[in-house]
Order: C-alpha cells, then structure tokens, then sequence
C-alpha cells in the first residue's frame, strides 16, 4: 500500500508547504490502513526510522504511537500528496501546542481562510482486523522459606537473611508475630526460586558497614506460597542466661551477669562469643575473622597476642538454633553455653573443641529446648527454665563482680515464651588485699606498682597472675583471683612483674574452702587475763610488721 503523504523534518517545513500539512491524528489515520509494521517503516524516511525506539517496532500498536509522539512534538510533519488540505482550525492547533506553534509561524495571518480542496471527502469505511501480538510473561517466583522463633518478644536490631544466589540478591527479613499462635513468631522470606537457599543471622556491628554473619544452614528448599505448618522445619529460640552463685546449682540461687564472657558452641564447635556488657546485654564478637586471624598469626616467628573486640550490636538475649531443615539440633549435634569472667584464649577454646568431655564438662547442655516441640511452651527443667519461674538471687560483697541482682531486663521477657540457661557463674574467686599504709586514692608508693599475685594448682596446669590495682581501698590494694578448678589444691605467691627472682610464698597445697574459711573467733575470756591478751595482740602486731618488711625486703630488694 501506497501513502499519500510525505514526511519532512519540522524545522525545514517551508510556507508553501503549509497548506498540504496533516495533523497528527490525519497522519495516523492514513497510517493505520497498513497491517504490518515493515510497512509503515518502509513509508518512513530512514532517519525518521532510525530515531525510533526498537521497543516501538516490535507491534503495530506501539509504532503508530511513537510516530504520533514525533509529528506531535514537530520534530517531523505530513504533508499530503495528492490534493490540498482542508483547513486547519484553532481547536486543532491549541491540541497539540508544539505542531500548533510550527504551523503558525509560517501560517497566513488567517489560516482558516485557506481554501479548501475541491474533492470530495473520502469516508475510511474499511475495518480493519487488529493486530494482537503475545508476548509472554515470566511469573513471578511465588515460593517462600518460612522460620519459626520462639515466643513473641519486642524488636530485635538482629535480623534474618538468605544469602545471594545465581538468579536472585541477598533477601532480608524479620520476624513478626503470628496473631493465629501466641506461643510463636515467624520471619518470613517471600518471593524466592526454587532453588537451594543458605540462610544467616545477621547481626549489624555499630560504626562499621560489614554485618557479623552467622550461618544457620544451607540448602534449604522453599516450600509453596500456600503452604502452613504447626512447627516449621526451622526453629530459633531466644536465650536468656543466669548464672549460679555457688556450687549447689539451686535455681533460687543465681543472679544476672553483667560483666565476662559468654561461649555457645555447636555441633562442638565455637560458633558465637558474646562479650557481656555493665548493662546485661550480650554484644557479639566475629568468631571466624578472629579464628582466621589467629591462625595467620601462627603461622608468623614471633606471633602477638590478639585480643577479640566486640563489634555486634548489644542484645537483650541470644537466638539459638532448635531445629535446622527439621532436624532437632541436641546431643552430638545440640548447642553448648558456657560462662567465663576472662575471654579464653584460642588455645582454650581449641582444647574444649577437641575434647567433648571437657566441654559437656565446663558448659551447660541445651538439649532441653526439645520440650517446645511437645507444648509449645518452656517449663523449669535441670539446665533450663521458663523466663517468668525464673528468680534473681541477692548478690552481696563478697560475691564476684560481674554477678548482679538487677531484673529489668529479665523480668522485660516475663510471658513471652523466653528460655532461661543456667551457667556456672563461676564465682569460686577471692579477693587478695595488700596492706600499703596509704591514704586513699591512687597508689603512690612505686615499690607496690608492679606487684602481683600468682596462684597455681598442684592437681592441674592451671594458673593465673593478677595485677593488683592502683587504687587504695581503706589502706589496701587488691588483686581478684577467680575462675579456680573445682578440686584444685592452690599455692599463692606474691611477685614484682619487674623482677626476675622475687616470688614469696602466701600460702600452699589449700584447697578452696580453705582458702576462703573465715579464721576461727579470738576467745579469751575462759584462759587469758586482760593484761595477757594485750601482749598477745601486741606480739602478733609486731609478727605482722615483720612479715610485711620481709615481703618488701624479699620482693623489692
């Protein structure tokens, strides 16, 4: 099919032309006589052609509109070809301003004085079939992983993410709470392939761009959009700890932590370190950049001593693993918790990783989460409780320092289906005090700066040395000594960090109860006379001073 007009760029349209021009809708008309789009192109000057878009020729439809777009815009205009052109009104100018501005200003001063065609006009009475093209439409991915969390419990600045695969990015999610069951939570990740998935906690790091990522599982399967479970195959529990006060693991005896170390190990292997903030918080150190640093620095002559940093962000519990890929994580492959006032060294950490012994030994079993899978809820069993029977004992002065009796944030968990884990608070320590003969405040006397006690155990290789602080407390200054074996039987010495042969023995071979016995009660009513006690007291004074100046003479020279 023939056309019957022309296409001229707008800026080289000429006066005379004027009277031939089409408007866009005239031009359009002639057009959509034509079935195929290599038609309506061939009708085109190349460079009108070229200038179109390739997402405007892939159906008619599309094209005829950007050709409009164009003769609209004037960067291009139809004139006609065979006859002259009816006349042009003001509404027709005023609908397209730019084809308007074009025509009049080259236009006769009255435009609609141009005289008309003496033809007949033409009546378009040919129907035309439209033209329909499919183009097909990739669905959307419509599967989901879903995981369940314990409980219904305030926002957490911790969240979940499944790391990026080949056909889709890294997806982020967290969990929210599941109005049809009050016992539980659920994070929801929507809109995945069917493809295998791995999946992280992540844990955001204040002051620094890169997370903490810590992997829970891989390969997971997402399941069908529609798909509902009582207990997803994936389950993560919050975990409060407390620890006990003495050795009789009484429930009604133990109190928070607020200071030291927490260690979660699973499938026997040290996956999360927490340091353990004045607040109560846990806040996450990067277990495996540390792992990877130490082993880096082994492998050096003279290799330094890394001391891990906290980076997470400080949370108010700990999300443990229950069940992974419908697998109830207990036993041999179950999660461990462990308390310590001290970060261990790698070499420890290592020790307890190679021997499952020692570590069921050292750390608290969390096998018992299993109950949720029965009643949806926690109870108090041997290691674990139900966060609102849980109780916080008094702490007193003699009690460690990172024992506390506060509850708020504890009691903040009451009936929100929370875990509490009972650790060792390893509060087996003693205070050891120097008599200095100096008032309060910062230590002054250079011969007691360096000073420091030394306890080992004769049953085992444990040992720790302690510097005495620089503060003066009531005339003395202090060095703590904790985190002392069970059955071990203790020698103390006091030493000059400076010097190399200045040790003074305190005490040997006593075991801890020994060590912290109260000393028996001075009673000489029944043998002594007054005049006899005071020469004992007396007698016993100078022994003191004596032993004071030996100590000095011996470790200070």
């Amino acid at each position: 099919m023939h056309l019957v007009c022309k296409f001229s760029l707008g800026s080289k349209l000429t006066k005379k032309e004027l009277q031939y021009v089409l408007t866009p809708d005239e031009c359009i008309g002639q057009l959509s006589r034509m079935r195929n789009i290599p038609d309506v192109l061939s009708q085109l000057p190349k460079t009108f052609s070229d200038q179109l878009p390739l997402s405007a020729k892939k159906d008619i439809h599309s094209l005829l509109a950007a050709i409009k777009q164009e003769l609209i815009k004037a960067n291009w205009v139809a004139t006609s070809l065979l006859t002259r052109h009816v006349s042009i009104s003001e509404a027709q100018l005023k609908a397209y301003p730019k084809f308007g501005l074009l025509v009049s200003s080259l236009s006769l001063t009255d435009i609609d004085k141009v005289h008309k065609a003496g033809y007949q006009a033409v009546t378009d009475d040919v129907p035309l079939a439209r033209n329909l093209t499919y183009t097909p439409v990739t669905p959307s991915p419509d599967q989901k992983i879903v995981v369940e969390f314990a409980g219904q419990w305030p926002s957490n600045a911790a969240c979940l993410m499944l790391g990026k695969t080949d056909a889709q990015k890294e997806k982020v999610t967290v969990s929210k709470v599941d109005h049809d069951n009050q016992h539980r939570s659920l994070a929801t990740f929507k809109g995945l392939e069917s493809e295998p998935k791995t999946l992280y906690i992540r844990i955001p790091c204040p002051g620094q761009p890169t997370p903490i990522l810590l992997k829970l599982a891989e390969d997971l399967t997402p399941v069908d959009k529609d798909t509902d479970m009582d207990e997803w195959d994936n389950v993560l529990v919050p975990v409060r700890p407390l620890a006990y006060l003495d050795g009789s693991f009484d429930k009604a005896k133990a109190s928070e932590l607020q200071g030291g170390y927490l260690y979660l190990f699973w499938n026997n292997k040290l996956w999360r370190e927490f340091e353990i903030t004045d607040k109560g918080y846990y806040q996450d150190i990067d277990v495996e950049y540390y792992r990877q640093l130490e082993a880096e620095e082994q492998q050096k002559d003279q290799p330094l001593v890394i001391h891990r940093i906290a980076d997470g962000f400080a949370m108010p519990h700990i999300w443990v693993p229950y069940k992974i890929a419908g697998e109830v994580q207990q036993q041999d492959t179950g999660l461990k918790l462990m308390f310590s006032p001290k970060q261990k060294r790698f070499s420890q950490i290592e020790a307890l990783e190679s021997d499952s012994d020692k570590l069921d030994a050292a750390s608290t079993p969390l096998d018992e989460l299993s109950i949720y899978s029965d009643s949806q809820a926690f109870s108090a069993q041997e290691h674990t409780s139900d966060v609102v029977s849980a109780t916080v004992h008094a702490v007193t002065e003699d009690d460690m320092p990172w024992l506390s009796a506060q509850q708020t944030v504890v009691r903040s968990f009451d009936n929100s289906n929370t875990v509490v884990a009972y650790v060792d608070g390893k509060n087996s320590g003693f205070m050891v005090r120097v008599e200095v003969n100096q008032n309060e405040g910062e230590l002054e006397d250079p011969d007691y700066q360096n000073l420091i006690a030394i306890m080992e155990d004769t049953q085992s290789d444990w040992k720790v040395s302690e510097a005495f602080g620089v503060e003066v407390k009531n005339g003395y200054i202090e060095a703590l000594i904790s985190g002392l074996p069970a059955d071990g039987k203790f020698n103390l010495f006091l030493a000059n960090s400076q010097g190399s042969d200045s040790l003074f023995p305190v005490f040997s071979e006593l075991t801890y109860d020994q060590v912290i016995k109260e000393p028996e009660p001075f009673d000489s009513a029944a043998e002594c006379e007054e005049c006899e006690i005071d020469e004992q007291l007396q007698q016993m004074q100078v022994a003191e001073n004596q032993l004071l100046d030996s100590i000095k003479q011996l470790i200070f020279g």
